[in-house]
């Protein structure tokens, strides 16, 4: 597929910038420590600096779009819709869970993608293929000889396959299915959250 694409993941503490064309990697920048907000811009200037190619080329902008954290998956939203109306360009709405699958060749295993404390977004899959609905869960339920794949950054009692998310498995998605997925109505795209935002009640 003749296309160029800017890919963006921000659903955890990892910032993660890749530019891609006709499926090969130009240029990435990544960093570990939660500053998407400050990163994004300057990340997304580098890949096209030392790629010699103009933001304006883009065919579309493909983004991780959750589960996740909730400000990491607001700030890349906020900030690709920026690009995607000032351009005129689609975005490409990519399961953050779904990116993590990409590689996997196992046969019956959970995918997990850390939250907060002790809560997991937990996708289970079987055959290779997702078995009922993504849960916000405690991990405790997953028996011990259960395969799980997928990122946390912190150590929990459980022997877990670390898979960190990338914007290079969200451009692989994206050229897979980027007639299925692409979305030209932009503002129609919103944060896939899974657990409802709550807000802290003041106590007066």
């Amino acid at each position: 597929m003749s296309k160029t694409i800017l890919s963006i993941e921000t659903s955890t503490n990892i910032c993660s910038i890749s530019l891609f064309k006709n499926k090969k990697l130009i240029s990435i920048k990544e960093d570990m420590d939660r500053n998407h907000a400050s990163l994004l811009a300057p990340f997304v200037k580098d890949v096209f600096d030392e790629s010699n190619i103009k933001i304006s080329d883009i065919d579309a902008i493909a983004l991780s779009i959750g589960p996740g954290s909730y400000t990491g998956l607001r700030i890349g939203l906020s900030f690709s819709k920026g690009i995607a109306f000032s351009l005129n360009k689609p975005i490409i709405p990519v399961n953050t869970i779904e990116s993590l699958n990409y590689s996997i060749k196992d046969s019956n295993y959970f995918i997990i993608i850390h939250a907060y404390k002790d809560f997991f977004y937990i996708q289970e899959y079987k055959n290779g293929k997702k078995f009922k609905d993504t849960l916000f869960e405690k991990i405790s339920f997953i028996g011990d000889d259960s395969i799980i794949y997928g990122y946390t950054n912190n150590d929990f009692k459980k022997n877990i396959i670390t898979i960190k998310p990338s914007s290079k498995n969200i451009a692989n998605i994206a050229y897979t299915c980027y007639d299925d997925y692409i979305c030209k109505n932009i503002k129609l795209i919103k944060p896939n959250y899974i657990k409802p935002i709550q807000f802290k009640k003041n106590i007066s």
